[in-house]
């Protein structure tokens, strides 16, 4: 009975592998994300830790270290024996869009958009022409909305 107490003691300090101790004593039993994901299987599906001795060189985007816990997205490769490279996708970098010739009336024939030097521009809509739906429908409903326009904008005919 002594001897398997003594075997239980003597197995707990005997050396372990770095991987082994990183993958089992720190990403799958607290509460980091990997851990969590692997423990409620959301994250991965199947997962088969490898723990053998190995190199793995980073290229990222940003100097430095990656914080703890952040999600990289890359692409992980096999370069050699017992060597991987790991290169993180270069992130696009979000433009700020400038409306240009901003839309100041949106109707049903006619689209009046503001240049930049002030003038004002028309556009008509594509007409979807039906039995009920005529040419000379399409053209009534756009000079009314011509009227309409020139009456918002301030701009009516001031003939005497």
């Amino acid at each position: 009975m002594n001897t398997k107490k003594n075997r239980e003691a003597s197995a707990q300090h005997e050396p372990r592998l770095a991987a082994e101790i990183l993958l089992n004593d720190i990403l799958f039993s607290n509460e980091h994300p990997l851990g969590i994901g692997y423990r409620q299987r959301k994250l991965f599906e199947d997962i088969f830790p490898h723990t053998e001795d190995t190199t793995l060189k980073l290229f990222m985007q940003t100097p430095g270290r990656p914080p703890v816990g952040a999600m990289l997205d890359g692409i992980l490769f096999h370069d050699s024996e017992d060597h991987f490279c790991f290169a993180e996708k270069a992130k696009e970098k979000k433009v700020k869009t400038v409306q240009r010739n901003p839309v100041i009336f949106a109707g049903g024939c006619v689209n009046v958009h503001l240049l930049a030097d002030g003038t004002k521009r028309l556009e008509f809509n594509r007409p979807r022409f039906y039995s009920d739906f005529t040419f000379r429908d399409f053209c009534v409903a756009a000079a009314q909305e011509l009227l309409t326009i020139a009456r918002l904008l301030g701009e009516e005919d001031s003939q005497e």
